[in-house]
């Protein structure tokens, strides 16, 4: 029997968060060439582990769809999308605890794959900051 990729998984969360990076995207049009190239970072990674996207133009439309009627400002944009970089962290730490792993598996996610999850994580963080140092609460 052989066991299941392990990377799959987060594949999946960053393929979900590559198309919120997207989705947001247009909210915050003076980052939105920083959004869609964090959503190519994302997608890159997903496909990494899966070398075709499986959910990509339906999970695009939805969250856009989502966004619009949920979200009407650039800073709820942002914190909606910081969000969802928390969940694809929180899915690498309980990754990072899997049984699965195999000894090679677990290093490579602590030196680059979790390392590469919070810079991303802090990209999105950061603009926050700049925004509320700016106020720019509206």
């Amino acid at each position: 029997m052989q066991r299941p990729e392990p990377f799959a998984a987060i594949a999946t969360e960053e393929e979900f968060v590559a198309a919120a990076c997207a989705a947001a995207a247009p909210w915050v049009p003076p980052l939105e060439t920083e959004l869609l190239a964090l959503a190519a970072a994302h997608l890159a990674v997903a496909t990494r582990w899966l070398p075709r996207p499986r959910r990509w133009p339906r999970l695009l439309a939805s969250l856009r769809a989502t966004l619009a009627a949920a979200i009407g400002t650039e800073m709820s944009a942002l914190m909606w999308l910081r969000k969802q970089e928390q969940r694809l962290i929180d899915a690498y730490v309980l990754l990072e605890g899997s049984t699965t792993l195999g000894p090679a598996e677990r290093r490579r996610l602590r030196e680059e794959m979790v390392p590469a999850a919070f810079e991303r994580f802090q990209r999105v963080d950061h603009w926050i900051m700049l925004r509320e140092e700016q106020g720019a609460y509206a």
